[in-house]
């Protein structure tokens, strides 16, 4: 039962991540990447809020679908793009932002989780 779960968290972690891309584009003439901010934090947020939840528990939520809704990648990619085009200022700023955002979405989902797991 569990690989089965597994496997559908991912799908909904996968969707909702190209449900946010598709409805959220990125938008300016620099083109911030908002959708891909908005579902790393959301992801960091709930992985936190999991964090001391059963390991099955973990693992689907956990693993599955935060690994399929949130991207390192995506967030290379974005990085990549903005350096490739001599943005390294912004390139880092928006480095500088995911990190601290997700850091304190996480501590924040914890802190939640501590009281309702």
């Amino acid at each position: 039962m569990i690989p089965l779960l597994f496997v559908i968290a991912a799908a909904l972690g996968g969707a909702a991540r190209f449900v946010v891309e598709y409805r959220w584009p990125p938008v300016g003439q620099n083109a911030f990447p908002r959708a891909t901010l908005a579902v790393n934090i959301a992801g960091s947020f709930i992985l936190g809020l999991v964090f001391s939840a059963p390991s099955d528990t973990y693992l689907i939520i956990g693993t599955a679908f935060c690994g399929a809704l949130t991207t390192f990648s995506g967030v290379s990619l974005q990085l990549q793009k903005r350096s490739a085009a001599g943005a390294k200022a912004q390139a880092f700023k928006y480095l500088l932002l995911l990190l601290i955002s997700g850091v304190s979405a996480a501590a924040l989902g914890m802190w939640l989780g501590s009281f309702i797991l």
